[in-house]
């Protein structure tokens, strides 16, 4: 039976998020919860294509908690564009001033946390449109008022439950 909801064996959105990436580099996938029960997050789909594309081979697509719309989705493509421009997404390396007078750390996320519960179209894109898994995806991190990370003893507990820790294993894989 022909399916005459996919044109071209993509759905509406799969099309979206293809034509994102074509036109801006990435699409970003927001996922907030209105209630606020869980931390809302936003990731890239799409960044490591488009940062092979430029000549920048091995770089993750990205993944950042707890911040506003307004916020979040410009913080992704403002990292694209240095990322282009050769700045490195390695576990631990600080971004200074990321988020005007914070810098923020990149950790990388650990692979049993690279999930359907949070990262389920970027799987889908390296997937189908890369021909292979998604492997790696930075988590930015943003630190409390005080410059304390969520990792570092004394940092605010509302810092710490608006960024799970995906850099380490989960617990039931």
């Amino acid at each position: 039976m022909k399916n005459w909801f996919k044109r071209d064996g993509l759905t509406a959105y799969e099309r979206d998020i293809v034509e994102n990436i074509e036109k801006h580099g990435c699409h970003i996938t927001g996922v907030f919860d209105p209630d606020g029960d869980a931390p809302s997050f936003a990731y890239s789909v799409g960044f490591t294509r488009t940062l092979e594309k430029t000549g920048n081979p091995d770089y993750p697509e990205v993944i950042m908690f707890g911040l506003p719309r307004e916020v979040v989705g410009p913080a992704i493509n403002s990292l694209l564009a240095m990322c282009a421009a050769g700045q490195p997404l390695v576990e631990g390396e600080r971004l200074e001033a990321f988020f005007g007078e914070y810098d923020a750390v990149v950790r990388l996320v650990h692979e049993t946390q690279i999930v359907e519960n949070y990262l389920n179209s970027a799987m889908w894109y390296h997937r189908t449109q890369m021909g292979r898994p998604l492997r790696d995806v930075a988590m930015i991190v943003w630190p409390d008022a005080t410059g304390l990370y969520p990792w570092e003893e004394g940092c605010e507990a509302w810092v710490q439950s608006d960024q799970p820790a995906l850099y380490e294993p989960r617990l039931d894989s």
